[in-house]
């Protein structure tokens, strides 16, 4: 394809080629073809005789340095990049250039954690320079920069500068480009973000009529259009000038976060909150006080809970078949089938064996079970057998918490003298700094009853909230354990925004009833109700949601709501405005009752009511049209979480015999079979009955899930009941 005269120069003038870099055109079309025909290089000798024809050129340093960071040569792109900058210093395109290069490097898979926040940061800061140099329209290369420069804060961790730049990018792409808006979305659903890290943060407006009010909406004026750096002097300057003015400290945090300047995030959000905090009246903590410092809190590295480290350790094998028959015979070792994700990326030969390390013995039946006599998970055992360069060996994955000297006793109890010296322990990751039980992973008998499973779960996490949350001391109430923090006035702000923290951590896994346990001993009063009709559904932090009566709230504070916690990724607070919603007439607001009720089945944590609101999907005359097979493969999952497995193979035979030619359907019931371990994956060989479900969604006792290669269809298994067929 010929290159079109009239498109943009790629000197990131703004002019169209054919009237800015003219004399070029013949050269930037055989470069063009070059690339068109798979042979870059070639391109690139190209560039480098023309460049030396007529050197300094901007259209073709750019292209230039585009073609050698495609191919990854990083310094030879660099050198380019230098001189781009050096001969056109004005030239927005040409520090787009130096953040595309830095972000690249941010993004490095042989990166270290530092290297990558060091390069973002030099990514951010050369995307800023381009900025600044923007007149009217923003070149190609620069809004290409602004959405390189977000993935690259993202993958140093940088959450709130990633997320400013990507909604930067979407912003400028309009519509038409949806790829930052995509990434936004996956990053809502991030498992065990808190919800004020899920949400929008908002510059706030200055008083009217202040002193800093004129130049203070210039500061906002320049952080509309992406120029950060100077807003954040401009803030700055202000909140120096106007130092008991709250606002000003936090949109001059806000604006360096935005940067990637994380600790200067952290201290102004310190200080915003302090201020609202002294300026309340009695003991009363305003809400935006207790979010900002919660917010401090989940981003402070300084004073951040230690993680857990995740440990490996390998042990040369003395006897193999003395350990094998250990192994196999001791209770507290129960068998363990890795899945694909677990194999991703492992070095060598899989392990022989591979088995869960219990801190009990597992008992023959959990009907009836108490944590006592639940096993713990301690680890994961793997056998590896004589390779070519290395000995039999026995590896254990676990973490080094409270319970790791035990774990390692236990190894040691089980394998006796058929290992031999420990050969070498290493860190290979980290996990979070939660309670004991609240991170416990535990191991049930197969029969256990799905209320026995949650009510066990239930319980060692109240434990572990009540007793050890409350005792232990936190790094961000100064050592102090919560129990005692109330007592201290300084600390209430602090503790409040702490328990804000646990309660989203919490989410979805600990209810309300033990929340509010956990405040009345820390002596922290419940948060007070809010009125629908007070509140800006536009800007208000989707962590209140649960306190808004939103039965007495408008149908668009109500759908406002609901997209925009979807949009979050929010889970609660989806569910909370979609039961609302439901009552509401969605059509005005683009939405249709089947994809409320969707939601509602898909999000509602209590899979009783879940399944209650897929028999209000069925019978709603909105949802009539909605294809039935659609409600038949979401009960069928539902069902199978709770253990009704009689349901379950009703559902399959019915979707079998009336649905299966529907479009998508056979590919859906196989996909969810497969994601349950119920059937292998396409080409590999049965391997058997499935393996447990995990603790929170593991059956019941009584029939179980069957595919048609465990026997013939008129035979139920072992204790009687109907085997499930998938499709073929």
């Amino acid at each position: 394809m010929a290159v079109d005269p009239y498109a943009p120069c790629p000197c990131g003038s703004g002019k169209k080629l054919k009237f800015c870099c003219s004399d070029l055109f013949g050269e930037i079309e055989k470069v063009h073809r070059m690339l068109e025909g798979d042979q870059p290089r070639a391109a690139l000798r190209h560039l480098e005789k023309t460049l030396a024809k007529t050197p300094g050129r901007a259209s073709l340093l750019d292209i230039k340095a585009t073609i050698e960071q495609s191919l990854g040569d990083h310094e030879a792109a660099r050198a380019t990049v230098e001189e781009y900058v050096r001969v056109d210093p004005t030239n927005p395109s040409a520090h787009a250039q130096a953040a595309l290069l830095a972000a690249n490097s941010a993004a490095d898979d042989e990166a270290t954690d530092e290297q990558s926040r060091e390069a973002s940061r030099r990514a951010a800061d050369s995307l800023q320079t381009a900025l600044e140099l923007v007149d009217e329209t923003i070149p190609a290369r620069v809004l290409q920069a602004v959405g390189a420069v977000g993935q690259a804060l993202l993958a140093a961790g940088n959450l709130v500068a990633a997320r400013s730049h990507l909604w930067l990018y979407q912003g400028i792409a309009g519509d038409e480009d949806t790829r930052a808006m995509e990434l936004l979305m996956r990053l809502g659903r991030v498992s065990g973000l808190p919800l004020v890290l899920r949400d929008n943060l908002y510059l706030r407006e200055a008083p009217a009529g202040h002193a800093a009010e004129a130049a203070h909406d210039e500061a906002q004026l320049l952080a509309s259009r992406g120029q950060w750096r100077r807003a954040a002097a401009e803030l700055d300057r202000l909140r120096l000038e106007h130092p008991d003015l709250p606002i000003l400290h936090y949109n001059a945090a806000l604006v360096h976060g935005w940067l990637g300047e994380q600790q200067q995030l952290v201290e102004g959000l310190r200080t915003y909150a302090k201020l609202l905090a002294e300026a309340a009246p009695g003991d009363s903590l305003p809400d935006d006080a207790i979010e900002a410092e919660a917010i401090a809190q989940l981003l402070d590295e300084e004073h951040r809970e230690a993680p857990v480290e995740v440990m490996q350790l390998a042990w040369s094998v003395a006897d193999e078949e003395r350990l094998l028959d250990r192994l196999t015979r001791d209770k507290r070792v129960v068998p363990h089938q890795l899945s694909e994700s677990e194999l991703v990326g492992h070095d060598g030969p899989p392990p022989r064996l591979v088995t869960l390390l219990l801190d009990r013995p597992l008992p023959e039946t959990g009907a009836g079970i108490d944590a006592e006599a639940t096993p713990r998970i301690a680890g994961i055992l793997s056998y590896y057998g004589r390779q070519t360069d290395r000995a039999e060996r026995l590896q254990l994955i676990a973490d080094r918490d409270d319970h790791y000297d035990q774990t390692l006793a236990l190894v040691a109890e089980i394998a006796g003298d058929a290992l031999a010296a420990q050969a070498d322990e290493q860190s290979v990751g980290r996990s979070a700094a939660e309670e004991g039980a609240m991170r416990q992973r535990w191991r049930f008998p197969d029969d256990t009853p799905v209320a026995d499973r949650r009510r066990v779960v239930a319980e060692a996490q109240r434990t572990a909230l009540l007793d050890e949350w409350t005792a232990k001391p936190k790094a961000a109430l100064n050592n102090t354990p919560p129990a005692d923090a109330a007592k201290s006035p300084a600390l209430r702000l602090p503790l409040a925004a702490a328990l804000l923290v646990l309660e989203q951590t919490a989410s979805g896994s600990v209810d309300e009833a033990t929340l509010d346990e956990v405040r009345a001993k820390v002596g922290m009063p419940k948060p007070e109700r809010i009125d629908p009709r007070s509140i800006d559904p536009e800007t208000l932090p989707l962590s209140r949601i649960n306190r808004i009566d939103l039965r007495g709230a408008s149908d668009d504070t109500v759908f406002t709501l609901y997209r925009r916690a979807e949009l979050c990724g929010a889970a609660d607070a989806a569910v909370a405005t979609a039961r609302e919603a439901i009552r509401r007439d969605p059509a005005e607001h683009e939405l249709t009752k089947p994809e409320l009720y969707a939601r509602l089945v898909a999000l509602e944590p209590d899979p009783a009511d879940a399944l209650d609101w897929l028999g209000g999907a069925r019978a709603d005359e909105g949802a009539e049209h909605e294809n039935c097979s659609t409600w038949d493969l979401a009960e069928l999952e539902l069902r199978v979480m709770e253990g009704q497995y009689e349901e379950a193979n009703r559902l399959v035979h019915h979707l079998r015999d009336e649905h299966l030619d529907e479009p998508g359907v056979a590919e859906r019931l196989y996909s969810m079979l497969y994601s349950m371990g119920v059937v292998p994956a396409p080409g590999e060989a049965p391997a058997g009955p499935a393996p447990a479900a995990p603790a929170e969604t593991a059956a019941a006792g009584g029939s179980r899930l069957w595919t048609p290669d465990a026997g013939a269809p008129d035979a139920g298994p072992a204790g009687g009941g109907q085997k499930i067929w998938t499709p073929s």
